[in-house]
């Protein structure tokens, strides 16, 4: 059971950083399908406790630096004296592509992070963005974590509500799938979510009391198809340093 005002506010800052735009009263409400006056006194709430700004002139709202600071801690107290956004920025300047981490919410992956490429037409990622857990790489890396009998669950329901998928998952195609990624440790999903579009993803050492996470390389088919080794050494590499930094913290 939730409460609803709590599960509102919080649906009103996903929208938020969803956008990376400033939004009315009326394009949250329609957005989220609340009431304009519930979402009305919500906004101003947030905005009186410092959450988001308000521009009288535009009649918007955006989210201020308080709502950064909320989870900043846990960098390093899940990584130590390192940093998720500095590793994927490393790994974004080593390869010039963009770099995303997601994490599995029921058939579906929501991308917490991205960080667009440095060379030209990068792939642009939002964060927040979500995409099929069984189409997309990070999805089916994420999978990697679970057992066959949950996987199936997983596909049965994807196919059946899905709206993200435009095609049915293959059950078993997916499991072989995962079942090799599991042994060389990535992924790969090419014209997905549309086509030309390539990427690769691994799954993140698993943290203490914390979603499993995914680490992706977003790219192109043609570049992915020229550079792939390159790009999956590079990939490898960002998960070991991360999953040191990690292990460090946690034996520390």
């Amino acid at each position: 059971m939730t409460v609803k005002s709590a599960q509102r506010v919080l649906e009103i800052l996903e929208y938020l950083a969803s956008t990376h735009e400033p939004a009315t009263v009326a394009e949250v409400s329609r957005q989220l399908q609340f009431p304009q006056s519930s979402t009305s006194m919500l906004l101003h709430s947030l905005e009186k406790l410092g959450y988001l700004t308000y521009d009288p002139a535009g009649r918007c709202f955006r989210p201020t630096v308080r709502v950064m600071l909320l989870g900043s801690w846990m960098q390093d107290e899940i990584f130590g004296e390192g940093s998720l956004v500095s590793a994927m920025d490393s790994l974004r300047r080593s390869t010039g592509q963009t770099i995303m981490v997601g994490l599995r919410q029921g058939i579906h992956v929501r991308f917490i992070l991205a960080l667009r490429g440095t060379r030209a037409n990068a792939l642009q990622v939002r964060a927040g963005t979500l995409a099929s857990v069984c189409l997309s790489s990070v999805g089916k890396a994420l999978l990697a974590h679970e057992s066959d009998a949950t996987i199936l669950r997983i596909v049965r329901h994807a196919n059946a509500v899905d709206p993200l998928s435009r095609q049915r998952v293959h059950a078993q195609s997916l499991l072989e799938e995962i079942r090799e990624s599991r042994m060389r440790g990535w992924m790969e999903s090419c014209d997905f979510p549309s086509a030309g579009r390539c990427a690769i993803a691994t799954p993140l050492p698993l943290i203490p009391n914390q979603p499993a996470l995914g680490l992706c390389i977003g790219t192109s088919t043609a570049l992915m198809q020229r550079e792939r080794n390159s790009l999956v050494a590079a990939l490898i590499q960002a998960r070991e340093t991360l999953g040191a930094m990690t292990q460090r913290r946690v034996t520390g």
